[in-house]
């Protein structure tokens, strides 16, 4: 089956030669590159156009991500669709595992990844670690949090089924994305080998946490409305808009332990945890701080400044 990489990108000149790159660099050899270059006033289309087949530059006035999305999967001509936004990296060999994974389970295939921080990746450092939702508790888990990575693959007939991506959400639209896909009855599966890189920086539309958590909002809201809610769905939808969700209250964990604030932290994490029960990394901060914060604190404490060091990330949400 021929995938079609979809590559979105807006003003991204120091990053996406090496996003179209690592994708021309995959094993598996039948696909296409389509990239959307989304009204950039840099370098970006130039770029992206002095690659040669199977690159494609498709050309649009700036709509955003959401609107660059869309107009991809409306041009690609594979049968699938792979996502890689034009700050990331995908190592050689990962077209060829989620494509092993979908022709295994079909619908929606998920890759897990390092996180690309600006002093490299830590083994640590991983999108996915530990448990992934099963397929009976994925409508839950999608309410939570978005667990799909961007750089997931699904059938191209998908979008024609639950519609495109909103372009009324600037960012978050993935989220609203594989909320309507989980609730239509497609599940997801997890490729589990850490084979792209996931930049994480100071630039990209994910560092800018009080918009994320701005959009985070408008995606329940979105799910608030819908009639196929069960009343405990429901139920959860309206606590998680009555207040803080779990990324903010996260990060204020993460910063209280910096601080060495242990309490507030542990907290912190167990409120957080009790909303997103489907993310480890919280779980795992609010059992190991839960019984003994001021004696376990400092070692967690100083296990995370070690890593952010290393990696050249020193202030942020990190997990």
């Amino acid at each position: 089956m021929t995938v079609s990489v979809v590559i979105p990108a807006f003003e991204a000149e120091a990053t996406v030669g090496a996003a179209i790159s690592s994708a021309l660099w995959q094993t598996y050899r039948d696909f296409e590159v389509v990239v959307v270059e989304d009204g950039s006033r840099d370098a970006t289309g130039s770029i992206a156009g002095s690659f040669p087949e199977p690159v494609r530059v498709v050309r649009q006035e700036n709509a955003g991500v959401a609107a660059a999305r869309n107009r991809g999967v409306a041009e690609a001509q594979g049968e699938l669709i792979a996502f890689c936004d034009a700050d990331d990296v995908l190592l050689p060999q990962h077209l060829e595992a989620l494509v092993a994974v979908h022709e295994r389970r079909g619908g929606i295939v998920t890759s897990n990844c390092y996180w690309l921080f600006p002093g490299g990746i830590h083994p640590a450092r991983t999108r996915y670690k530990g448990r992934f939702p099963a397929p009976e508790r994925q409508r839950h888990a999608i309410l939570e949090q978005n667990f799909v990575s961007t750089m997931s693959l699904f059938p191209k007939g998908l979008v024609d089924e639950i519609g495109s991506f909103d372009t009324e959400l600037r960012v978050a639209e993935d989220w609203d994305f594989w909320l309507r896909a989980i609730y239509a009855g497609h599940r997801v599966a997890l490729q589990p080998r850490p084979l792209a890189l996931y930049r994480w920086g100071s630039s990209g539309l994910a560092a800018d946490s009080a918009r994320m958590d701005e959009h985070a909002d408008a995606v329940l809201r979105k799910a608030a409305a819908r009639d196929d809610l069960t009343r405990d769905e429901r139920a959860y939808v309206k606590r998680r808009l009555a207040g803080p969700g779990p990324a903010e209250l996260g990060r204020q964990g993460d910063e209280a332990l910096r601080a060495g604030r242990y309490r507030e932290a542990a907290r912190r994490y167990r409120e957080a945890a009790a909303l997103c029960p489907s993310e480890p990394a919280l779980l795992r901060k609010a059992r190991v701080l839960r019984l003994a914060p001021q004696l376990v604190g400092p070692l967690v404490r100083s296990r995370q400044l070690r890593i952010e060091q290393a990696v050249g990330f020193e202030e942020g949400h990190v997990r």
